[in-house]
């Protein structure tokens, strides 16, 4: 076992010089890394076993679960993962690095931008249709497990707890693993979880991201079973005013209480949702609005990754009502226009003051003088 002290992170994993400590669980660390030679930044996430814990054999499979899960998945929307290895008696899975902020922190000064909100939606199905292409099921579809880059990437993180066809199941049935909040109303009942059940995660994250709260915010611990078993959650027209008629119903279909009332699959949400985005104007270059939307938040680039950051709503450049950014080709046959007018404007002054448009203007039974 690591010699370190749980509060101190290692100096080295490996062939890896740690930089410091990024975030922990109940099941370990995750750790910022360089590889010495490549000289590249990664996630080096280690399992460390409770102490006396019966749980810690699950956890361990859970762990290669994940590492096993992600390796089967090649997609720009999900963290891609590098190496698995034992070091000193632990499991190390070495990530992808993503530098941004997941996106319950940027939830935390309230609702995103419509269109941000979209598109974190659109992005989140696309890496769902990727890995359900490849029959893995993720289970824990939530806020805290997407990512936003600085570059303007949404990255699927934590597949933990994912299953497969191809992957052992460890959960017994009637076993409910994930977030409470998040889970579909089928799932408490004690079916297994399915493509469907990943399609009513994410309308529950874009229904946060537009709100600003959670499906279920109204509801206590005690009875928050019952409110996801009956469909009881305020209507998200209800809790934010102004939203786009088309844009609620895509959001409620995602969270119909029975599976066969939602979406026939992810890919077919993703397929609406694009529609919407298009008729709305929402700009194409998705991953530049993203990028300029955290570029407002550049001030936090060196705040602590682990820490909770308030930020200020007014960095989010929140819109009213959804307005299409225009296409930069607009922008400069503007300009152009502008400056022809202007030259236009000195020549014909120039050409009047010299005379030149004096017969044109008598011709015209207008006196110069």
């Amino acid at each position: 076992m690591d010699s370190d002290k749980p509060s101190r992170p290692p100096k080295r994993i490996k062939d890896y010089a740690v930089v410091g400590e990024l975030g922990r669980g109940g099941m370990g660390e995750v750790f910022l890394a360089t590889h010495d030679l490549l000289e590249r930044p990664v996630a080096i996430k280690r399992f460390t076993p409770a102490t006396g814990s019966g749980a810690d054999k699950k956890n361990r499979e859970r762990f290669l679960r994940e590492g096993k899960a992600l390796a089967k998945l090649r997609h720009q929307g999900i963290v891609d993962i590098y190496d698995l290895f034992e070091h000193r008696g632990q499991l190390c899975m070495v990530l992808e690095y993503v530098e941004g902020f997941d996106v319950a922190k940027l939830l935390k000064a309230g609702p995103l931008p419509i269109d941000v909100a979209c598109i974190v939606a659109l992005k989140l199905a696309e890496a769902l249709v990727h890995a359900h292409f490849h029959r893995i099921i993720h289970r824990d579809v939530k806020t805290t497990n997407v990512m936003v880059s600085w570059g303007g990437q949404v990255k699927l993180m934590d597949f933990g707890i994912a299953r497969g066809e191809v992957l052992d199941r460890i959960t017994q049935t009637g076993l409910l693993v994930g977030t409470p909040q998040y889970f579909a109303p089928e799932v408490v009942s004690g079916h297994p979880a399915d493509e469907l059940s990943d399609l009513y995660g994410i309308g529950a994250v874009l229904y946060h991201c537009l709100s600003g709260r959670k499906l279920f915010f109204q509801a206590s611990d005690k009875n928050l079973y019952k409110s996801i078993l009956a469909g009881k959650y305020v209507p998200l027209g209800k809790v934010t005013k102004g939203l786009p008629r088309a844009l609620l119903s895509i959001v409620q279909r995602c969270l119909a209480r029975k599976p066969d009332k939602r979406f026939e699959s992810v890919a077919d949400f993703r397929q609406t949702l694009d529609l919407f985005m298009a008729n709305q104007g929402f700009w194409v270059n998705h991953a530049e609005r993203l990028a300029g939307f955290m570029r407002a938040l550049d001030h936090l680039k060196n705040e602590p990754p682990q820490t909770s950051v308030e930020i200020s709503v007014s960095d989010f450049l929140i819109r009213s009502t959804p307005v299409a950014e225009p296409p930069q080709g607009i922008s400069r046959r503007l300009i152009i226009g502008i400056v022809l007018a202007a030259v236009a404007g000195i020549l014909v002054w120039g050409a009047y003051a010299i005379g030149w448009l004096t017969p044109v203007l008598r011709a015209l039974g207008i006196d110069s003088d």
